[in-house]
């Protein structure tokens, strides 16, 4: 049989560069944050320096339906998501949406846990503390040696902004059973993690390296899972 000349892509090579994808992105978010001023060229746009503070920080908009709901819609996403689960799991235009909302039920939350995990170990600390931005505490790059008053620190990556991107893991499940799908999914989860992200910004909470950051180890999690997931399912299979 001859040959299309099309090379097929095998799950294996997929899944690597996917791999290679992962790695070269967070690299290139710690060169933003080290070696570009755009951190501090967007967080500057927000800060007032005759007031020495962020002036959108306690506005109403911002602090109260930016913020808290922001973070309080994703919550009730998941719980309408597990409704649906629970509710349509016999209807049978459902079935094929069954697992994904199931993984994505799971994931999510353990996507946004990761990142607020990893807050409580970081040693940076907010625009607001920096005396960059009228604060108290000492700015440092990644990677670099902690100085002698960091702050209070826990401020990267970005916990806001997990509420929006950890949907990312509704799109890594989605793309295997529905693509159309996917998109919409994934187009959701970006706009409403940069909608997070900007809150955060100009409020002076975060730096866009904290946001970009958050969106990385929210997809990076769902993917690491998809793929133990679709790994053990091989293997059930073969046996």
């Amino acid at each position: 049989m001859r040959s299309s000349g099309v090379r097929q892509s095998t799950p294996v090579s997929q899944n690597l560069r996917e791999l290679w994808w992962l790695a070269g992105c967070l690299v290139l978010i710690f060169i933003l944050a080290r070696h570009t001023p755009l951190d501090h060229a967007l967080t500057a746009v927000f800060y007032d320096p005759a007031a020495r503070t962020f002036p959108l920080r306690d506005e109403t908009f911002w602090a109260v339906i930016m913020h808290s709901g922001l973070k309080y819609l994703s919550v009730a996403l998941w719980f309408a998501l597990l409704a649906a689960w629970l509710g349509l799991r016999r209807r049978p235009w459902w079935q094929q949406y069954h697992r994904s909302a199931g993984f994505t039920l799971l994931v999510a939350p353990l996507a946004a846990l990761t990142v607020s995990s990893l807050r409580t170990l970081s040693g940076h600390s907010c625009p607001w503390e920096l005396t960059l931005y009228g604060g108290t505490a000492e700015y440092f790059r990644f990677f670099d040696a902690v100085p002698l008053n960091p702050g209070s620190g826990r401020c990267a990556p970005s916990g806001h902004a997990a509420s929006g991107f950890a949907w990312l893991t509704a799109y890594i499940a989605l793309r295997g059973v529905n693509l159309t799908k996917a998109r919409i999914t994934l187009a959701f989860s970006l706009s409403l993690g940069v909608l997070t992200g900007l809150t955060q910004l100009a409020r002076g909470a975060h730096f866009l390296s904290h946001v970009l950051l958050t969106a990385w180890i929210c997809f990076a999690v769902a993917w690491a899972c998809h793929w133990a997931w679709k790994k053990r399912e091989s293997r059930a299979r073969s046996m």
